[in-house]
Parts: C-alpha cells; structure tokens; sequence
C-alpha cells in the first residue's frame, strides 16, 4: 500500500517538475540568446573565436533577430497559456451547459461519472504531459523556420554570410535518390534542398495555423482536452513530413518546363494546404502509389462521418479524434460520453447518432430517402410511424413512404418494409407466417425443455 502510494506522489510531482524545468531551460535559452544579439557590432563580427550562441545572433540584423525571438515565445508560449485560461475558468461553464442540455432522468443518474470527468478535466496537471510534448514540437518546428538561417554559398568569407550551411548537413531526408549529385560533387542538389526544406517548413506552418484555429474553436465550445495536443502534435509531424515527400514527385529539379514552374512557385502554397490538411495528403499519396505500383485498391465496407447531414470536416476530424472513424461505429456511440469530452451538445449527438443508424440500415439508398422523404434519422422514422398509428389506426405507414419513392429509380420497398419492426417491434408477430411462428416456437420450447 505504501508503494503505491510512494508511486503515486512520484507521478504527481514528476511532470509538474519537469514542465518547469523544461519551461525554465527554453526561457532562459531566449533569455540567452536575446542578450546576445545586444553584444557591440565588433564582438559579433569575430564568429571564429565566439561562442555557438553569438555567432547564431550574428545571422540577423539584432532587432530582426529578437523579433524572430518574441515570434517563438508566443508560438510556443499561446499553448498552456490558453490551457491554463480553460482550466481555471471553464469547468463550471461545462457543468452548466450539461445541466441545460441532459434530460434530468439522465443527468441524476450520471451525476457522479460527470462529476468525476469534469473534476479531471480541470486539473492543468490532466494536461501536462501532452502540452509538454507539443511544446516541444513546435519549438522544434519553429526554430527551423525562424532561426536557422542557410549560409550564402556564394559568400563563405565574408561575416554577415553566416548561417547554416545546408550542404554539409545534407542527408537522404532532405535529398532521397538526389543524393548521388551531393556525392559527386554536383551542385544541382542545392534545388532539392531548397524544395524539400521549402515543403517540410510550410507543411509544419499548415499543421500549426490548423492547431491555433481548433485550439480556439475547443476553447468556446468547451471541448479542449489532452487529445487535442496529442492529435495536434502527430498531424504537424505528418503535414511537414507528407509535405516533403510530396516535394520529390511534384517537382522535378533537374526539368523547368512550364509545369514545374508553376509547381515551384506554388510550391509553399500547397504544402501549407498539406500540413493543413494531412488527410487529403494522405489520399493523394495513397493514389499516386496505387496506380504507379499497379494496387488493387482495397474497398472498406465502411461509410464516412461526412455521408451524414450536418457534418462539416472540422466536426468530422473531431469525431475521429474520439474514435469514432465511421458512421458504422458512430451508430454504437454513447451520446453522454462525446458530449463530456467534446463540445458537441448531447441533443446534436442523439440525432446524429440516429442518423447513423438509419444510414446503416439504408446504406447507399440513405440519400435517396431522404431527398423524397426528408426522414434523415432513426428516431424520426419512428415518429413518423407512430404518429400517423396515432391519427388513423388502419393506415399504413410503411406503404405512404413506399409511395412517395414510386418515382426513385432505387428499389427501397424491402428496406422500408424491414424498417417497420424498428419502429413498432409488435408487427413483428402478425407479419410472420404463422406456420414459421409455430416452428418458431417449437423449437424454442425444445431448447428450454434441454436446458432443464
């Protein structure tokens, strides 16, 4: 018992510590080289006989340099900034809101597990870890952008060319196949590093413009949790990296026909739309792949969130975040669970959950139902049902749908009539045979009578 206490306070002092630490050390890194750029135009000139710090502030301007400092303080610094904004202030405001939205027969019954979760999420220390980890990411991310300056190569000599020079640290990353001309002494390879470094820069910037954007949108719709870091930080390291290997087959530097051209100019702009979007990154690759290796491709027996109505991209990716990859497994969620940890409300969650229900039972015929009904989920299928039983007894619900797709050319009348047993179960019994019901429940009282 004593161990698993000591464990837990290890845990509980571990990543606070090491928070501040690494906080501390990447400020007084700033600190450091911000004192730096201050040092008297003659001490900087001397980049043989200065420190690794000073020749660095030496490849700026000093005011450009400390501008490009604030500009990495604030990329990294909005992260627990806006964390810690959230967490002192928003957890009454997601209590009230469940409050306001949960049927009370389901709030009372849920009342500890809510309590629970909403106490967990308004602890910074819930947070920690994945901050961190994205902290380091785009600190990483944005050095390369701000900071390391490349080096002229046409002007080695002189102070102000200093910088990075990329083609001594050139590696099969940055050059791939294009490795050859850096090994022979070609200088063409100086075009791929510049293109491939161009992508990998731009890639990262998309990823983290979409972060801002989502961590704002989670903010006010009170859905930020740790995930959100975590998701953020694999999609920068993915857009960047996508970016780059899309750079090798778009752009061939060794052709500058009036394609490539383009491409190369355009070049920033599409890796900017990559890293913001990785996903349709992705799905280019996967087709370039597929024809130029000859794949069969593979058809999943699933239907995406996007096939439902009222479900734009950005409610799409967060759903995924969740788990929840497709409408198949959105028909099974839980809309008491999403809507603690996402910002959806718990009413827009049951409709699209029903949503997915009905699409499940209709698949590719789901569009054409609704477009003549203008039914889009399970539960309003129902209500239609139980009304029009309500109104008039005698008359058949399932036959005035059936009607009004007499003039779609889809043969949904099996579905619809499948249907029926959703909405009113006691059908089930005068719509069999009765010659199937009485082997039916034959064979039922057999297998009681084995048991026994």
């Amino acid at each position: 018992m004593s161990g698993e206490k000591s464990g837990r306070n290890f845990i509980f002092y571990f990543y606070p510590s090491l928070f501040i630490a690494a906080n501390a050390l990447f400020i007084g890194m700033v600190l450091f080289l911000f004192y730096a750029s201050m040092q008297p135009p003659h001490l900087l000139e001397d980049t043989v006989n200065t420190s690794p710090y000073r020749q660095i502030a030496s490849w700026f301007d000093p005011i450009f340099f400390q501008y490009n400092l604030v500009l990495l303080v604030f990329a990294v610094g909005i992260i627990p900034l806006i964390t810690l904004c959230y967490t002192s202030s928003m957890r009454e405001e997601k209590k009230r809101r469940l409050q306001r939205e949960l049927p009370p027969a389901i709030y009372s019954a849920n009342s500890n597990y809510i309590q629970n979760y909403l106490s967990k999420i308004s602890s910074i220390r819930s947070y920690l870890g994945s901050m961190m980890s994205l902290m380091f990411v785009v600190m990483f991310g944005c050095m390369i952008i701000l900071l390391l300056k490349p080096a002229p190569l046409a002007l080695p000599d002189l102070a102000y060319a200093n910088g990075v020079d990329y083609s001594k640290g050139a590696n099969f990353l940055m050059l791939g196949t294009y490795m050859k001309s850096y090994m022979v002494g070609n200088r063409d390879y100086i075009n791929v590093l510049v293109y491939t470094l161009t992508a990998f820069q731009f890639g990262f910037l998309g990823g983290y413009v979409y972060f801002i954007g989502l961590m704002v949108r989670s903010y006010f719709t009170l859905d930020m949790t740790p995930n959100i870091f975590i998701n953020s930080s694999v999609r920068m390291i993915t857009g960047s990296l996508l970016a780059m290997v899309l750079s090798y087959f778009l752009i061939d530097p060794d052709k500058f026909s009036e394609p490539d051209a383009i491409l190369i100019r355009s070049l920033p702009v599409w890796s900017f739309f990559i890293g913001h979007f990785p996903d349709r990154g992705l799905v280019f690759l996967e087709n370039i792949a597929t024809k130029a290796l000859g794949l069969v491709r593979i058809h999943e027996f699933a239907s995406p969130l996007s096939d439902l109505p009222g479900i734009n991209y950005n409610q799409e990716i967060l759903l995924k975040r969740e788990g929840y990859d497709n409408i198949e497994n959105l028909a099974n969620a839980n809309a008491l669970d999403i809507a603690l940890r996402t910002g959806f409300s718990y009413q827009q969650l049951v409709q699209w959950i029903s949503q997915a229900r009905l699409h499940g039972h209709l698949r590719n015929d789901y569009h054409a139902f609704v477009n003549c009904t203008g039914i889009v989920s399970l539960d309003d299928f129902v209500h239609f049902y139980r009304t029009v039983k309500l109104q008039n007894s005698a008359a058949d619900p399932i036959e005035l749908i059936i009607a009004s797709l007499k003039n779609e050319k889809h043969d949904l009348d099996d579905k619809i009539r499948i249907l029926r047993y959703l909405a009113d179960p006691r059908d089930l019994a005068t719509d069999i045979p009765h010659s199937m019901r009485d082997e039916n429940s034959a064979a039922d009282q057999e297998t009681i009578s084995n048991k026994s």
